[in-house]
């Protein structure tokens, strides 16, 4: 059987002109859904600050940061499992660094912990792919204070538990769900997606 990594390296050079074919709007969504919140103040975004780092966790050919760009955001790093999907980034100009055979089903490189202002991880989130629990690494690569938008696939969500388990996230401390919006544009005419934006609490110091 044919592994993730294997079938996206094959995609990678088709994958733009046939995702576009199925009119895939994710990547669209959610960086307008993020500069929403950002213009609300209701999260700490801010694109026109040079120093601020975006880490686009599976980034495929690099529609996200694409989108991320036209908004503004100059610092935007990438990482995917399949070095095809990097290569097609890397045409994109979106990115400052690229990393492939990063599996968000493990942990993420240490050097990746608590480096990015913003973490972004569109259309991973789908059956198969990865478990709830990799959101706890979307939150190890986040800045204290920093936030995280994501997308789950509706059918993911209907078959894991991955309300339980960012539930059991917040109930820890870990993060703070700040909103989300339920069965919206995804892929095609289907409102098939899920988005959620959480914040990485800051860590209270120990003054006694």
């Amino acid at each position: 059987m044919i592994s993730h990594q294997e079938r996206y390296d094959n995609w990678a050079p088709d994958y733009n002109k046939d995702v576009a074919a199925r009119n895939y709007d994710g990547p669209d969504y959610i960086v307008d859904y993020l500069m929403e919140l950002a213009d609300a103040g209701k999260i700490p975004v801010s694109p026109d600050l040079a120093d601020f780092k975006v880490l686009d966790v599976a980034c495929g050919s690099g529609l996200v940061g694409q989108a991320l760009q036209k908004k503004g955001f100059r610092h935007i790093d990438g990482t995917d499992l399949s070095q095809g999907m990097i290569a097609q980034a890397h045409h994109s100009g979106a990115y400052q660094t690229l990393m492939a055979w990063i599996d968000l089903n493990k942990p993420l490189p240490f050097f990746l912990h608590g480096q990015y202002d913003l973490t972004v991880c569109c259309g991973v989130f789908a059956l198969d792919f990865v478990e709830p629990k990799s959101l706890s690494y979307l939150a190890q690569a986040t800045k204290p204070g920093g936030t995280i938008i994501m997308s789950t696939k509706t059918t993911y969500y209907d078959t894991y538990d991955f309300d339980g388990y960012y539930k059991s996230q917040v109930d820890a401390g870990e993060l703070s769900l700040v909103d989300c919006r339920m069965n919206k544009p995804y892929l095609g005419s289907e409102a098939d997606g899920h988005y959620w934006v959480f914040t990485v609490p800051a860590k209270q110091e120990n003054t006694a």
